[in-house]
């Protein structure tokens, strides 16, 4: 372990676990239970490192003293903090990462979903002819919108000047219609969706 990291987590982990001397030992008190959160802007700080620009935060338990701090998912694996699975046994090495890894894309995945939503909520605000309920009901449904449907919400998005991040809105041609729909759109509109494809559906309609 780095000294230079080691002693930060010194400085922050030895005043609230019960051992006081032994920063290894210490580390041995704490456990990441499963409680994550998005704090949707990334301005809070790893209190176990010092780390800063936090926007997903795992809380650790202390299992002695019950004390808890709020730091980065990669501090569990690099300082090896136990992990517990749902029936709070601890779980090996390459499973807590994977539970560990698995969470956090939840909560980016989570992240990614309620900022579409956001948008297409300004959106309504400012477009009287948007139909809000169907392409949120759509989305929730499928991850995903028709081509049509995506040309349509990066029209009115951009020319309503709405705030949104177009990686995050994904398109599906799971369905020939689909493939056949995005193939029909006028060249300039597929053009601003670009950035919304996949790579693999950038390929198709290059190949194409």
């Amino acid at each position: 372990m780095n000294s230079t990291w080691l002693e930060r987590v010194k400085n922050n982990i030895l005043p609230v676990s019960k051992e006081q001397i032994d920063v290894l030992k210490a580390l041995k008190e704490w456990v990441y239970e499963g409680d994550m959160y998005d704090v949707e802007i990334a301005e809070e700080t790893c209190e176990l490192c010092d780390h800063p620009h936090i926007r997903y935060q795992f809380e650790i338990v202390n299992t002695i003293n019950s004390n808890t701090l709020q730091i980065g998912s990669e501090c569990i694996n690099r300082f090896e903090i136990g992990v517990l699975d749902n029936n709070g046994m601890l779980l090996s090495s390459e499973k807590a990462k994977k539970k560990v890894n698995k969470d956090k894309n939840k909560l980016v995945t989570e992240a990614k979903v309620k900022s579409v939503i956001n948008s297409l909520v300004s959106l309504s605000k400012v477009d009287n002819e948007f139909d809000i309920e169907s392409f949120i009901k759509y989305f929730k449904d499928n991850g995903a919108f028709t081509p049509k449907q995506l040309s349509t919400l990066i029209w009115r998005l951009e020319k309503h000047k709405i705030n949104h991040i177009k990686p995050h809105f994904k398109l599906t041609i799971k369905k020939k219609k689909d493939k056949d729909q995005l193939l029909e759109l006028a060249d300039f509109k597929v053009k601003q969706m670009w950035d919304c494809l996949s790579s693999s559906q950038k390929k198709f309609y290059s190949e194409k």
